[in-house]
């Protein structure tokens, strides 16, 4: 069950990931007209509450198991390997030349 867990918590930071990338590029690409600004946000609140969620599952077994701790605290820092990674992402949209967000 840990285990399981554990691969759960790697798939899911690794689709947020991919997710949060793509859904860059469409911006900087195409800009605003195909991504639009309240989409990405919603995929952000979504993805949010998901990592979360899993994180929080992630982080009890962690605790509660002391067999695979190791493990456990592999896969939180994978998860958590994301947040700098969306805030270089959200720094390079409000930067983007041409945007209308922030100003």
């Amino acid at each position: 069950m840990k285990n399981n867990i554990n691969n759960t918590g790697k798939i899911i930071a690794l689709l947020s990931f991919v997710i949060g990338t793509i859904v860059l590029a469409f911006y900087l690409y195409f800009g605003e007209s195909v991504i639009k600004i309240y989409a990405a946000f919603l995929y952000i609140m979504v993805a949010l509450i998901i990592n979360t969620v899993i994180f929080a599952v992630i982080l009890g077994a962690t605790i509660l198991n002391k067999t695979n701790r190791i493990e456990g605290v592999k896969t939180l820092a994978i998860m958590l390997c994301n947040i700098p990674i969306s805030i270089l992402y959200f720094y390079m949209v409000i930067t983007f030349p041409g945007h209308k967000f922030l100003l």
